[in-house]
């Protein structure tokens, strides 16, 4: 899968854009904050129809316009789709080969794995963040997955409600979680088991010294097992969570633990040692993904250098581009890589984009 061409208007503060992509590696080179991160932004909103920094729409809007586009052209196997983003302050409108697209099928058009600076700070932040890093990452490959999360989330809101209204009546809504918790659950544990044995992988330990793991925060005796555990918890926890009016069991409860050396990166790891373990993680993820679809996503990287010396710099670069397809990434100076020949150098200031010689 790779970007053709992409046609951007009035995105943040990008007015006019159009780009023809290198089919590898596509540097994107400024002085902060002259549009470097906005460009990219804008091609994981066409590929994902949300932002990984704003859930206000509006905030993607070019100041003093009403509007923004995105119409960015793939290639997957030789075969040429179109996918065409209108943006105003109220709503998205978008078109695959100038239609409609049904329901999830726009996802599988244009799939983008991305890496922004914050999700460093999720390895020692709250659980939410690292449960949400892993779920995005399932539902790449899985694309049911959202539709089991959000039932999961809808009957977790209700029941939080009929809890805090100490409602009489029989709990409909324990039987719905154990369900759909346990999908939820099983689906974590093999993809977290699949990441693993790529981080089990030589070349992610013989580059840097630094052996990863990933580890789901509680054990279950086996995958058939987990709705039996569930309902054992529910039962074990009914008066406590009658009493504090919200539910304590579940998915949305559990945590994913980085582990850098065989200990807690949380609490062991420095900026930089996080940082390329996050990256990493992106590599067995890009990984992972070909293993299920037969080709590479588009893989971002943005401001992916800083906080990092020169060989841990160099090593991650080498292993993340010998194993993706093409690749985004923004800096403020050029890395020199290998097959310069595949490469291509844009320069960003003050939104307007162009290629260098």
């Amino acid at each position: 899968m790779q970007i053709e061409n992409i046609k951007i208007s009035h995105f943040r503060n990008i007015q006019d854009a159009q780009l023809e992509p290198g089919k590898k590696i596509n540097f994107i080179l400024g002085d902060n904050a002259q549009g470097k991160t906005n460009f990219i932004e804008a091609i994981y909103v066409a590929a994902l129809l949300k932002s990984f920094r704003t859930r206000n729409s509006a905030d993607l809007i070019q100041q003093g316009k009403q509007t923004a586009t995105l119409k960015i052209q793939i290639n997957s196997d030789e075969v040429i789709n179109s996918v065409h983003l209108f943006l105003d302050r109220q709503k998205k409108l978008l078109k695959i080969n100038n239609k409609k697209p049904d329901s999830i099928k726009y996802f599988k058009y244009l799939n983008v794995i991305v890496f922004h600076p914050d999700e460093v700070n999720y390895i020692s932040s709250y659980p939410v963040f690292r449960r949400n890093l892993i779920d995005r990452s399932i539902f790449y490959t899985n694309y049911n997955y959202i539709e089991v999360y959000k039932n999961y989330i809808r009957c977790l809101k209700q029941r939080n409600s009929f809890l805090k209204e100490n409602n009489k009546e029989v709990d409909c809504w324990e039987e719905q979680l154990i369900k759909y918790g346990s999908i939820i659950i099983a689906e974590r544990i093999n993809y977290i088991k699949r990441i693993n044995s790529f981080f089990n992988d030589e070349k992610f330990f013989s580059n840097n010294n630094e052996k990863y793991k990933l580890i789901y925060s509680k054990e279950y005796d086996n995958l058939n097992s987990i709705e039996d555990e569930l309902r054992e918890d529910f039962f074990r926890k009914r008066k406590r969570e009658k009493f504090l009016g919200h539910t304590l069991v579940g998915p949305h409860k559990d945590d994913i633990v980085f582990f850098l050396n065989q200990q807690s990166a949380n609490s062991f790891a420095s900026q930089g040692q996080k940082r390329s373990l996050v990256i990493s993680f992106k590599a067995a993820q890009i990984m992972d993904y070909r293993a299920v679809h037969g080709y590479d996503p588009v893989l971002i990287l943005d401001d992916m250098t800083s906080e990092l010396d020169a060989n841990r710099k160099n090593i991650l670069l080498e292993n993340l581009l010998a194993n993706s397809g093409q690749v985004f990434i923004t800096s403020t100076d050029f890395q020199q890589v290998n097959n310069p020949e595949q490469s291509r150098v844009f320069r960003v200031n003050n939104g307007k984009i162009s290629l260098t010689d």
